[in-house]
């Protein structure tokens, strides 16, 4: 007899209102626990209520320690998503802007930040992600992970990817395929990161095992914990923006352009507190600010490129 308590992966995504892959990507990070039956997967109801309910995942903590799912006091505002300089610039903008909005950051990844929005964990995502298929940065994801959702998408800052290497870039890393040299010690990107997807991708697509670099398992959550292993010798190279390397006096070796996008939920962009945040992106004073970062690209920031008026 069949367990009725028991579902099947299509029945599992559409009881949590996602699709099939966003809810194999939550069984990969671990967030919701599956049966194998044969080759076949299974997944408890109960479970999935609990996980609707938010009783099956421990709170996520800003960059302080702090639960960010607490009730929010005026003008607080929760941010999930993938680390940038420039992000924290915006914080400070906002932080000093006449109407004081507190943006409290989580650096957890582009995915993760997709997912808060989703489950009502975060006000405003930040996300980097390619899409192979398409060639499109980073809506095709939020169609994936926030199917039916209306949401609003915004330009923060175009910007540059490349090796953050040590000066003198000794081994000579100067393209993608430079990953698979026997001498290189790699450091990572945590799972779940654009930077980190965008890599997986090129090493499935080239056969290239992450158990031939060393150092694929040594993970960091920002672009300047990337740069600082570097500058300290503990690796030689890692993926980042250009302005941390500078930052370091690291070598930088251009890899890809990519778009930076902040993604909030309609009813947000309704809010008085939203509004505040589209006058500082389209404000001279911080578009000027980015400039005086290597590796940046200001021509769409403050732009609506999904859901705005």
């Amino acid at each position: 007899m069949v367990d009725q308590s028991l579902l099947k992966s299509e029945d599992a995504a559409k009881m949590l209102k996602i699709s099939k892959y966003t809810l194999y990507e939550l069984v990969k990070r671990g967030e919701i626990p599956v049966r194998r039956i044969g080759r076949q997967l299974r997944f408890d109801r109960d479970v999935l209520k609990q996980y609707l309910r938010g009783d099956a995942e421990q709170p996520p903590l800003n960059e302080k320690g702090g639960n960010i799912n607490q009730t929010n006091p005026q003008n607080t505002l929760r941010f999930v998503g993938s680390h940038d300089p420039a992000l924290e610039l915006l914080i400070d903008f906002l932080k000093h802007s006449s109407e004081k909005i507190n943006l409290v950051p989580s650096f957890r990844g582009s995915m993760d930040g997709l997912i808060g929005l989703y489950r009502r964990k975060a006000d405003i995502a930040g996300i980097h992600l390619w899409d192979d298929q398409t060639g499109e940065y980073n809506l095709p994801f939020i169609h994936y992970v926030l199917p039916g959702e209306s949401v609003v998408v915004v330009n923060l800052v175009q910007r540059v990817q490349g090796w953050i290497v040590s000066p003198g870039n000794l081994l000579g890393m100067n393209t993608w395929e430079d990953i698979a040299k026997e001498e290189l010690r790699f450091v990572n990107r945590q799972k779940g990161s654009g930077t980190r997807l965008r890599l997986d991708s090129f090493l499935r697509t080239n056969e290239i095992s992450p158990a031939a670099i060393e150092g694929y398992e040594m993970e960091e959550n920002t672009h300047m914990g990337v740069a600082c292993r570097v500058a300290n010798g503990e690796a030689d190279a890692g993926i980042g923006v250009q302005s941390v390397a500078n930052r370091l006096g690291l070598d930088f070796i251009p890899l890809f352009h990519e778009r930076y996008d902040l993604i909030c939920l309609k009813e947000l962009s309704l809010t008085q507190e939203w509004q505040n945040i589209m006058s500082v992106l389209n404000s001279d004073h911080f578009q000027h600010a980015i400039h005086s970062y290597a590796g940046y690209d200001t021509s769409l920031t403050g732009t609506y490129l999904m859901g705005g008026e």
